[in-house]
């Protein structure tokens, strides 16, 4: 089995939940979303620790803890020594991140993670692929028209752990889902009046669910007053809490 640890389970607007991203095995971590530092820490694994962190797409509650981790993996590097750390995001991740060291003004911070990390970036691209022990295969979703972003098949221990990011029920989707185990899904809840559909909700969750009745849902990434009763094979997880996928 596989240790999930939650470090936020929340959407864009954190309403009571910290911004979704979890640790899996303590050693992959999904999403560094702004609170991802201290909220490792406060979970016992530490940043030197990662082998591998995986961005579902651009957007800044999935990606603005870099600065701050980047920062604690260079510490970390000083004091242990660098090993490969993998970066698997949609193409252009690596220009991405950069770009925001250098918006944030940080560029020292930069310019030390490149001499004395061992930063290695992949760009999904649809195909099974590795990142030093980890094989993963992404999977494009939609989200927004503006962006390209991705769910992900994880092998760990014989198993596959599907993660949705951020999506609407479309056929990238149920390819996840029909390919998991277990599927890590979000939940952001329904949209306002006349804004395009651009996640789950509610109504959604439970189409899936009916679609795949044999794979158990846990859900994150989720807004506020949903109503989730009387959808059976659902796992909903607080910040920090522990779960064996």
């Amino acid at each position: 089995m596989t240790e999930a640890v939650f470090l936020g389970t929340g959407n864009f607007l954190a309403p009571g939940r910290y911004w979704n991203s979890f640790v899996l095995d303590g050693s992959i971590l999904v999403e560094p979303c702004p609170t991802s530092l201290p909220h490792l820490r406060r979970c016992g694994i530490g940043a030197g620790d990662l082998e591998a962190i995986v961005i579902s797409h651009f957007h800044p509650d999935h990606t603005f803890g870099w600065p701050f981790l980047l920062l604690e993996l260079v510490d970390t590097a000083r004091r242990d020594g660098a090993h490969p750390t993998y970066v698997l995001g949609p193409p252009g991740v690596e220009q991405y991140l950069r770009e925001m060291n250098e918006l944030g003004s940080i560029h020292n911070v930069q310019a030390t993670a490149e001499r004395d990390l061992d930063l290695r970036f992949i760009e999904v691209d649809g195909t099974e692929q590795q990142a030093g022990a980890l094989h993963f295969r992404a999977v494009e979703v939609d989200h927004v028209p503006y962006l390209r972003c991705f769910g992900y098949l994880i092998e760990r221990h014989g198993r596959t752990i599907g993660y949705s990011g951020d999506t609407t029920l479309c056929a990238g989707l149920r390819e996840l889902a029909g390919a998991s185990d277990v599927l890590v899904l979000e939940c952001n809840g329904p949209h306002e009046d006349g804004a395009p559909v651009s996640h789950m909700d509610e109504r959604s969750v439970q189409t899936l669910r009916a679609e795949y009745p044999d794979v158990p849902f846990v859900l994150t990434h989720m807004g506020d007053g949903l109503d989730l009763s009387g959808i059976d094979g659902l796992i909903i997880p607080e910040d920090f809490d522990r779960l064996e996928l």
